[in-house]
């Protein structure tokens, strides 16, 4: 019996564990011998990997109504054989599936879904610290993917540019980090907490990563410089006028501060509002006319 072509959903039924042992030997088998599926497989476990980063702490959590109501749709919608279905429904990864689709449909509201009274949402992060949060998440899942890394290509940086500002309905660029090594190679937008956000991604001829992650917070943020850092992953963060920046990369504190200030100086050059025009010269001063006659009807007439 000819076993039947691999395809996307053997690769990752085997990346999740979910093939029988018969079935695991034919992919990989096809694995050995095409180099483009064994990509794709590396590719999604890098994927994971940055799910569970991501996401590990929702899995510990007590399960929402919301969540658990579209982890049985989601379920309930995974196409395939009782095995796969079944698979599925024992791994972890319907749930996460669940946690990706409720953070992006907060959209604007971040975490709204994940419990049934809105005023929970009031009461989380501060605003900036929440966009802090999002901006290494955004770094941390798209920084490490080479398909999907951007939206739009950075080849027309004044194209991307005014794609971004459109969707933020602010102006906003990325800046020249050449002078730092590192080239544009795109953006994309991404929801947040406090509406839409952006992302500029940068990369060396290292294939190493920078991202910068732009919102518009609430009125009233700070906007000194403050430093985060997570595992290898380092950020700064500030707001400037009404838009917030974080610059994230795996760089050391000091390399990463070198570059901050250059994106820094960059933004005030390039936010500085445009001198007014010059003045322009009064018109000439009007040829003197003779008192205009007074119309006949406002005379009074004198009897002679």
């Amino acid at each position: 019996m000819v076993a039947r072509p691999v395809d996307d959903r053997d690769l990752h039924a085997y990346v999740d564990g979910h093939l029988d042992s018969q079935r695991r030997i034919e992919v990989e088998a096809c694995l050995a011998e095409d180099p483009a599926s064994a990509e794709r497989v590396n590719a999604y476990r890098s994927q994971i990997d940055q799910l569970h980063e991501l996401f590990d702490d929702v899995l510990r959590e007590p399960a929402t109504p919301a969540m658990d109501d579209l982890q049985n749709r989601l379920s309930g919608q995974i196409a395939g054989n009782d095995n796969y279905r079944r698979g599925w429904l024992r791994s972890p990864f319907a749930r996460m599936a669940a946690a990706v689709v409720l953070l992006l449909a907060g959209g604007t509201g971040g975490w709204v879904l994940r419990d049934p009274e809105p005023t929970v949402v009031e009461k989380q992060q501060p605003p900036l610290q929440s966009f802090a949060q999002e901006a290494v998440q955004a770094h941390t899942f798209y920084a490490s993917d080479n398909r999907f890394a951007v939206e739009m290509g950075g080849e027309d940086r004044g194209a991307l540019d005014s794609w971004l500002s459109e969707r933020l309905g602010r102006r906003i660029f990325g800046p020249d980090l050449s002078s730092a090594g590192f080239r544009l190679i795109g953006g994309r937008s991404l929801p947040t907490a406090t509406g839409v956000g952006a992302q500029y991604m940068y990369e060396n001829d290292g294939k190493r990563r920078l991202t910068l992650f732009v919102g518009t917070p609430k009125a009233g943020q700070e906007a000194a410089f403050s430093f985060v850092q997570k595992g290898d992953v380092s950020m700064f963060y500030w707001v400037e006028g009404s838009i917030a920046y974080a610059l994230i990369g795996r760089l050391d504190r000091d390399q990463l501060m070198n570059i901050t200030q250059t994106v820094y100086r960059e933004l005030k050059i390039r936010n500085v509002p445009p001198a007014p025009p010059p003045a322009a010269p009064p018109p000439p001063e009007a040829a003197k006319q003779p008192p205009a006659a007074q119309p006949v009807g406002d005379v009074k007439r004198k009897d002679m």
